[in-house]
């Protein structure tokens, strides 16, 4: 009985310290979409020649507009905030 009890409890901490590391690993994830700095998209190109693309801006949305001058005929998927 005993053994149960600990083995429910030790489930339930275990649980619970995971999904606050995943929590928080989100809400950094989101804060780095909105934040300034250099942001690093994957350019899927219809002529085949898939490349990175960084670009500077104020979020990703404005990084994302400045880099589709340069990444004409790709579509872009960001992959997160990078160091400068």
């Amino acid at each position: 009985m005993k053994t149960a009890l600990i083995l429910t409890l030790s489930a339930a901490l275990l649980s619970s310290s995971a999904m606050a590391a995943t929590s928080n690993f989100a809400s950094s994830r989101r804060a780095d979409f909105y934040a300034a700095g250099k942001h690093q998209f994957y350019a899927w190109c219809a002529n085949g020649q898939d490349r990175i693309v960084r670009q500077d801006g104020a979020s990703a949305p404005d990084a994302e507009a400045k880099a589709a001058t340069s990444a004409a005929g790709c579509r872009l998927s960001w992959q997160g905030r990078v160091a400068s």
